[in-house]
C-alpha cells in the first residue's frame, strides 16, 4: 500500500515519495484551456495548497512528475513558464507594516533565484517589475499563483480597523496585475473566503469564480470513487470499535464521518485531511475541526444563541456571498466560508441561483455543535450523564424521558444568555441532538409546514418533535400551561401531518410534544406508534 500523505502538501514529494494521490489534473487542464484569471475559494485543509503547488510544477514544464496522469497524457503545454507563487499563510500580517516588509522579502527570494535586479519598495510595484523582468529574460508569459490570498484579512476579524488597514494594501497589489494581462499566461488566487473578492479585487474584475461552478464542484477533496480506489485496501484490514464488523458498515461510518461536503448539490466529497487522519490513526475523531477551533463563530453565536435553530436548511445565493465584507457577513454566510455548512441543494432555476445550506458530516455536526453547548452552558459533572439518559431516551423508544435530562441541561444556562424565546431553546434541543451524533433535520419542510426537528435512529426509530415555549407570570401557572402546550405541540403534529413523511415505511415513528417553562422546566409527552 502507498504511504498516506498526511499535512503534505508538495506534489513533487508526494509523486517521487509514493504516496497516494488523487489525480485533479484534468482541472488544470480545464483551466489553462478555457481561460486566464481565475479565483477559487475552499475551507482550510482542504486541498488549496496542493493544488496550487501542483499547478506550479505543471507551468514550470516538469513533465516527467505528470507520467501517468490526466496531464501528462494530454495535449498541455509543458513549455516552462517563469512562476510566481506567492503563500500567505507564512508572511506575517500583526501590522501593514509587516505585511508589506513579508510581502517585499517574498518577492525578493523569487527575484535573486531568478537573477533578476528589483530595487522597488513598494511590494504592488515590486511584483510589477518582477513580472515584467521574468518576461523579459525568459521570453515568456509569467504564471502567478497566490495562495492563501485572504489570510491578512480573515486572521483580524476580531480587529475590524487592522483587517481593513490589510484590505486595504492589497487591493492595488492585486489590482497591478490586469494591466499586464500581455505578460501573463495564467493567474490563480485562493483562499477561504469569498467576501473579501468583492473589494480586494475591484481593479482585478477580470477573475472567473469557480468556487461554486459545477464543473469545479470536485476539485479539491475526495469523491467516492477515489475514496475506494485509494483507501479500499486499507478499509478491508480496518475494525472500527463499535461499528459492526463487516466492510460495507465500516465504510458507511467512514462516509457518515467525514464524506459530504459539496459546492452543486449533486455530488460530494471528502474532507482530504480528516480521511488521511483516520487511516494514519485507525479511530473515527474530528481531525479537521480540532486544528482550528471556529472561536470567531461561537462569538457570534453567543450573542444570539437562537441562530443556531436557522443554521440547517438555511438557503443562501451566491449574489450575497459576493455582496457582503467578511466582517459584515451573516452567520450563515461565515459558517459556509469556512467549511462547517455546504451545498445540500441548489435551485438553478431561479435567479440568482438558490444553495440550502446543512452541516456535511458527523464531524461537524457533533464538534460544531459541542462547542456551541459548552459556549452557552455552564461547566458541570452531570452533563455527560444527561448526554447519555437522552441517548438512552431514543434508542429505547420513550421520548418522555428525556424530560429530566432536558430539565437539568436548560438550568445551567447562564442567566444573562438565557432568552425568554421558543427559537432560542429550539437551537438548544438541535445543538444537544447533533451533539449526541443522532440524525436531526430542524425546520424540515413538509406539504402541511415547517418540523421542528426529526429525529431518525438507525434502530429503526423515528421522531417527529414540536417545541413550544411557555411565559408563566404566576409559579402555580405553570403546569397547567406546560400541559396545554405539549397538548398544543401534539395537535399540530397531527393537524399538519408532519409524520406523513413515513407513510409506507417500516420506521417506528414517535410524535412527540416537548414544552418549556422557565429556564428548566421541561414537559414531554408522545403519541406513540400504531
Amino acid at each position: 500500500m502507498k504511504k498516506l500523505p498526511v499535512g503534505i502538501q508538495t506534489f513533487r514529494k508526494i509523486i517521487e515519495g509514493g504516496y497516494l494521490y488523487a489525480d485533479k489534473t484534468r482541472y488544470i487542464y480545464d483551466l489553462a484551456a478555457q481561460g486566464q484569471y481565475f479565483f477559487l475559494s475552499r475551507p482550510r485543509r482542504f486541498g488549496k495548497s496542493l493544488l496550487v503547488d501542483t499547478m506550479k510544477d505543471a507551468f514550470s514544464g516538469q513533465r516527467a512528475l505528470f507520467d501517468g496522469l490526466f496531464l501528462g497524457s494530454s495535449d498541455f503545454d509543458f513549455t516552462p513558464s517563469p512562476v510566481i507563487r506567492l503563500d500567505l499563510s507564512v508572511i506575517e500580517n500583526s501590522s501593514p507594516e509587516a505585511l508589506r516588509r513579508g510581502l517585499i522579502a517574498n518577492l525578493a527570494t523569487l527575484a535573486v533565484d531568478a537573477g533578476a535586479v528589483i530595487e522597488a519598495v513598494d511590494p504592488a510595484e515590486y511584483l510589477r517589475q518582477l513580472i515584467m523582468a521574468l518576461a523579459k529574460s525568459t521570453g515568456r508569459p509569467v504564471v502567478i499563483l497566490i495562495d492563501e490570498y485572504d489570510k491578512p484579512i480573515i486572521d483580524h476579524l476580531d480587529e475590524p480597523a487592522l483587517a481593513d488597514q490589510n484590505r486595504r494594501e492589497f487591493r492595488y497589489f492585486y489590482g497591478i496585475l490586469k494591466g499586464l494581462d500581455a505578460h501573463l499566461r495564467f493567474v490563480f488566487l485562493t483562499g477561504v473566503s469569498k467576501f473579501t473578492r468583492t473589494s480586494l479585487f475591484s481593479q482585478l474584475n477580470n477573475l472567473t469564480d469557480v468556487s461554486l461552478h459545477p464543473c469545479y464542484a470536485n476539485i479539491c477533496g475526495f469523491v467516492d470513487t477515489e475514496f475506494d480506489d485509494l483507501f479500499g485496501e486499507r478499509l478491508a484490514r480496518l475494525r472500527i470499535p463499535g461499528i459492526p464488523d463487516d466492510v460495507a458498515a465500516q465504510r458507511q461510518a467512514v462516509f457518515d464521518w467525514y464524506d459530504g461536503y459539496s459546492w452543486d448539490g449533486a455530488s460530494h466529497v471528502f474532507n482530504p485531511f480528516s480521511v488521511l487522519s483516520f487511516f494514519e490513526r485507525e479511530r473515527l475523531y474530528p481531525f479537521w475541526y480540532a486544528t482550528g477551533a471556529p472561536q470567531f463563530l461561537m462569538t457570534r453565536l453567543r450573542q444570539d444563541p437562537a441562530d443556531y435553530s436557522v443554521v440547517q436548511g438555511a438557503q443562501i445565493t451566491e449574489l450575497l456571498l459576493d455582496s457582503h465584507e467578511i466582517e459584515q457577513a451573516s452567520l450563515v454566510s461565515l459558517l459556509f466560508q469556512t467549511g462547517y455548512l455546504t451545498v445540500r441543494a441548489m435551485d438553478d432555476e431561479v435567479w440568482p441561483a438558490r444553495y440550502t445550506l446543512s452541516f456535511p458530516n458527523e464531524e461537524v455536526s457533533t464538534s460544531f455543535s459541542g462547542q456551541f453547548l459548552d459556549s452557552i452552558t455552564a461547566d458541570t459533572p452531570t452533563a455527560d450523564t444527561w448526554y447519555a439518559q437522552m441517548r438512552q431516551a431514543l434508542d429505547e423508544g420513550r421520548p418522555e424521558y428525556l424530560a429530566e435530562a432536558l430539565s437539568g441541561l436548560f438550568a445551567t444556562i447562564p442567566y444573562q444568555l438565557h432568552l425568554p424565546a421558543e427559537a432560542f431553546y429550539h437551537a438548544i434541543f438541535l445543538a444537544v441532538m447533533q451533539f449526541l451524533g443522532l440524525r436531526v433535520i430542524g425546520e424540515g419542510s413538509v406539504a402541511g409546514g415547517r418540523i421542528e426537528g426529526v429525529i431518525d435512529r438507525s434502530g429503526g426509530r423515528s421522531y417527529v418533535v414540536e417545541l413550544k415555549y411557555v411565559r408563566a407570570e404566576q409559579e402555580a401557572e405553570i403546569d397547567t400551561l406546560l400541559d396545554e402546550a405539549v397538548a398544543d405541540a401534539l395537535a399540530q403534529i397531527a393537524d399538519h401531518g408532519y409524520a406523513d413523511r413515513y407513510r409506507g415505511t417500516r420506521r417506528e415513528v414517535h410524535q412527540v410534544g416537548i414544552a418549556v417553562a422557565g429556564r428548566g422546566r421541561v414537559r414531554v409527552r408522545s403519541q406513540a406508534p400504531a
